[in-house]
This record gives C-alpha cells, sequence and structure tokens, in this order.
C-alpha cells in the first residue's frame, strides 16, 4: 500500500483529475473525476486505450514535476496557478513525435524538446514583454555549459515594471531532463541518462536598482557538470526577471508581477 501512495504522491495532478492506483495495473491511474469506476478501468477492455495514454500522461507529468522542482529559491514562485498542467501538457505532446502503441512510445526530450522553447510560467506577465533589452546566449566549449552576455542596459527604461518595484534581478537557471524510454521488463517508463536527469546550475545578478543610469555589462556561464555521456538529455535554460520593493528594511519579492520562460533548450 505505501508503495501505491508514493507513486500516487510523485505524479502531478491537474486541477479536475484524481489518481488511484487498482491491483494488477501498475502504472497509477489518473481520470476525471466524476469518471469511470476504478474497477471498470480495470476490468473493461474498453478501457484498454485509457490505460495506455495513462502511462505516457505519467511520464509527462513526472518530467514537468522535475523541472518545476529545480525551481529552487523564489523562482517557483513566480509560476501561475495552472502551470503544472500546462508543462505536462507540452511534455505529452512530445511523446506523439514518435511511433510505436500507445502506452511504450519513447519520450525523446533530446530530439523534440526545442518544441518547449518560449513556455511562459506566468502567461499575464511575459518574459519578453518585461524585458526588451537584446542580450546573447551560446553554448559554451563542452555539453551542458551555456554562456549569457548582457550589455549595458538602462533599467528604468529597459524594463516594463511594477509601479512599486524598486529592484530587481535577473536570473538563469540550466537544468537538466533525460528522455524516457518504456522498459518491458520494468513495465514503466525509465530515464535513459539517470546523471544528468534532475541536475541544475544557477546564476543571479546582485540585487540591481531600477535607475536611470546604465549597467555595467554582465557575462557569465553557467555549466551542469557530467562524465561526458550527454546522450539522450536536453539542457532546459530559464530566464527570470524578479521585481522587488524595498520596505522597511527588507526587499519584498513582486512574483505576480515577474516574469519566467524556458529561453532555450539545447
Amino acid at each position: 500500500m505505501k508503495d501505491n501512495i508514493d507513486a500516487i504522491t510523485s505524479i502531478e495532478i491537474p486541477k479536475g483529475y484524481r489518481a488511484y492506483n487498482l491491483k494488477g495495473v501498475k502504472h497509477t491511474i489518473i481520470a476525471r473525476k466524476g469518471g469511470p469506476t476504478a474497477d471498470q478501468i480495470k476490468t473493461r477492455p474498453t478501457y484498454q486505450k485509457l490505460r495506455n495514454n495513462q502511462k505516457e500522461f505519467a511520464v509527462a507529468s513526472m518530467m514537468s514535476k522535475t523541472l518545476r522542482e529545480s525551481l529552487t529559491g523564489n523562482m517557483n514562485e513566480i509560476c501561475e496557478t495552472y502551470v503544472s498542467g500546462r508543462l505536462t501538457a507540452q511534455f505529452r505532446n512530445l511523446v506523439k513525435k514518435e511511433e510505436g502503441p500507445t502506452g511504450k512510445r519513447p519520450l525523446y526530450i533530446s530530439k523534440h524538446g526545442q518544441s518547449l522553447n518560449g513556455f511562459e510560467f506566468n502567461t499575464t506577465y511575459t518574459y519578453d514583454e518585461i524585458f526588451k533589452e537584446q542580450y546573447y546566449i551560446k553554448t559554451g566549449s563542452r555539453w551542458g555549459q551555456v554562456i549569457l552576455h548582457f550589455p549595458a542596459f538602462i533599467p528604468d527604461e529597459s524594463f516594463k515594471k511594477p509601479k512599486n518595484a524598486t529592484n530587481f534581478k535577473v536570473k538563469a537557471r540550466l537544468v537538466g531532463i533525460s528522455d524516457y524510454k518504456y522498459d518491458d521488463f520494468e513495465e514503466t517508463y525509465l530515464p535513459l541518462n539517470k546523471d544528468i536527469h534532475g541536475q541544475f546550475s544557477t546564476y543571479e545578478t546582485p540585487m540591481l536598482p531600477l535607475l536611470k543610469i546604465p549597467t555595467s555589462p554582465m557575462t557569465t556561464q553557467i555549466c551542469i557538470d557530467h562524465d561526458g555521456d550527454c546522450q539522450h538529455a536536453a539542457f532546459f535554460l530559464i530566464m527570470a526577471i524578479s521585481f522587488y520593493s524595498y520596505e522597511n528594511g527588507k526587499f519584498i519579492h513582486l512574483p505576480k508581477e515577474s516574469a519566467m520562460s524556458i529561453k532555450k533548450v539545447f
């Protein structure tokens, strides 16, 4: 029973859905509330397609959760309420790009991850709408290394900022995500690059004021350490602009007016 509970809690469940396990079915079932009963899904041949779809939904949900759990600090505060379901749907769509029987199709993020370029974690305030200055992204000399360069810019003119914002930070996070493939022996989806999956590296600027004085140019690199094996994995570059209000001697994060986006998948 404990294994069943752990399996359910490891999966992101969108609003309006429920998750449960059935004896004899090794995969957690996710279904709309008020849908078919557990017994119906388990026993009726008409629900075989649903059972297969649940397998693919579950692995997409796990990948979505891994990416979101990398957003430590207050980056996760920028995520809007239903971002989990939207992100899971994006990963779920990648399964459809491969041939094979439903429920066993691989999810190759290394081949199709670019489809997530531009995904916004806060659709009310998008990254390119908040920050209009040009900056540069390039890969480094080794896989899993990214170089960022921000030319000098005037913060007061470069941002679409909240009225009460006094300061800002530019943040970048590089996250490794593995391809997943169905294992017939284990009867479940397994990551093909466990060493890189879920690893991340971070850069953020100091707390900077929103003034009419130009910043200094900023160049940095972020890198995920690995043993040279980057097969069956992709690296997600997530960029964020966080605004802050200085009140009573403290910097207060303004997450609802901040922005975060998957800028590029390598």
